[in-house]
């Protein structure tokens, strides 16, 4: 194997890796949202995004299945732009979110209370995705298996 081939079987791996464990660990979130969406609803996107058109639980549901196919397609490497778009758009929306309810809380340097700043685990994921929304999902997926049957404009988005 030659140190190219090498070099690209690695940052494919590390994609697979970065895949598949951002996907498995934001799985949850979707589903905690649809175990009270009335309550979310009401506690985080009355409260915080009152601003949003519509009918506010609606938001709570797209957040959710976001949160969960995005998940899905993430983890096995099917369309990843698209999910990757999806997954950052309800991170941009958990950091707002944390920011108004707790300000940067002296970050990066304080020390807060119970040792957790708020939004940075919101922060990391959307790091990760857009990472992921740059890199692609790599050749261990498996778009891999079907990306060539797409005109060359289409092929970055499958």
């Amino acid at each position: 194997m030659s140190e190219e081939t090498s070099n690209q079987f690695s940052s494919d791996l590390c994609l697979l890796i970065l895949r598949v464990s951002a996907g498995v660990l934001i799985i949850h979130h979707g589903f905690e949202k649809l175990q009270d969406p009335a309550g979310f609803t009401s506690f985080i996107i009355d409260q915080y995004f009152s601003f949003l058109p519509f009918d506010h639980v609606l938001w709570t549901y797209l957040a959710a299945y976001t949160q969960i196919i995005g998940s899905i397609v993430l983890i096995f490497g099917i369309a990843t732009r698209p999910a990757v778009i999806g997954l950052l758009s309800t991170m941009l929306f958990a950091m707002a979110f944390h920011f108004q309810d707790t300000g940067l809380q002296g970050a990066p340097f304080a020390v807060v209370e119970a040792h957790n700043y708020e939004y940075e685990t919101s922060a990391l994921y959307l790091f990760i995705f857009l990472v992921l929304a740059i890199a692609g999902s790599g050749s261990l997926s498996l778009s891999k298996l079907y990306r060539d049957r797409f005109p060359q404009l289409l092929r970055a988005w499958v």
